[in-house]
Parts: structure tokens; C-alpha cells; sequence
């Protein structure tokens, strides 16, 4: 999926399930005019690659993330999280919802509808073979 974000910057979004070598592989790429940010591959892990000095590897710690972020974390640093945890997260903030109607909830549903709506256009652009507009 190609994607124009404003005025200048472009976007690639691609999938495959049938690469070889890459079983259930999620890799961001990130690229910037002054750094890149890519996850590669371990999900504790972030590279970034600065065009005027050393590069970095930052290795998750949950006692240097934001309050919000730091939530998504259940383990100290140095110890990897995965895919299985991405569900005991959506389940884990589910059932707080339901036990405390007042907890963030929809927010997070919204941004689903949001994926829902995107992955619509992204149908109807390959169904018109062109840009669509969001």
C-alpha cells in the first residue's frame, strides 16, 4: 500500500504471508530526513540511524516509558514481551471496562473503527486499481 501523508511526505506499507524466512516477522521502518527507526524484529528492541552521528540500539525498559505506555509493559527491562501479550493487553483493558465502565476503553475501539475504515479504502483502491482518498 503506498500512501501520501500531506503535502511531502510518502508512506509503504507491505504484507506478505508467504515470504520466506520471515515466519509471523513484524518489522517497522520508519525514515526521516535527520533519523530512522526500525524494530527489527525483536519486539524489545528499537535501532535508530542518524545521518550525522553514531547510530542506537534502545532495549526496552518499562521504567523509562511514558505512563500510558509503561501500562503495555508487564515485565522489567530485559526481558522481551510478544505476540502472546498483545492479546492478555486488549483482554486485560476489555475486562477492566467492564468491571470499571469509567476506564479507557473507547479510545482505543476507536482507533479499530479507524483500521476497519482504512482497511475499506484499501479494497476499494486496489478493487479501482488507484488513489483513494480517506
Amino acid at each position: 500500500m503506498l500512501l501520501r501523508l500531506g503535502d511531502r511526505a510518502r508512506g509503504a506499507y507491505t504484507v506478505s504471508q508467504v515470504s520466506a524466512g520471515s515466519k509471523n516477522r513484524f518489522q517497522f521502518e520508519i525514515f526521516g530526513t535527520a533519523a530512522a527507526y526500525v524494530e527489527p524484529g525483536a519486539s524489545d528492541e528499537l535501532w535508530i540511524g542518524h545521518r550525522n552521528s553514531p547510530n542506537q540500539i534502545i532495549v526496552k525498559d518499562p521504567s523509562l516509558l511514558g505512563r500510558d505506555a509503561s501500562t503495555f509493559a508487564d515485565l522489567p527491562g530485559g526481558h522481551g514481551e510478544g505476540y502472546d501479550d498483545t492479546h492478555k493487553q486488549v483482554y486485560r483493558r476489555f475486562y477492566r471496562k467492564v468491571a470499571d465502565p469509567s476506564a479507557r476503553w473507547t479510545t482505543r475501539l476507536r482507533r479499530g473503527i479507524v483500521g476497519m475504515k482504512l482497511l475499506a479504502k484499501i479494497i476499494e483502491s486496489n478493487e479501482k486499481g488507484g488513489w483513494v482518498t480517506t
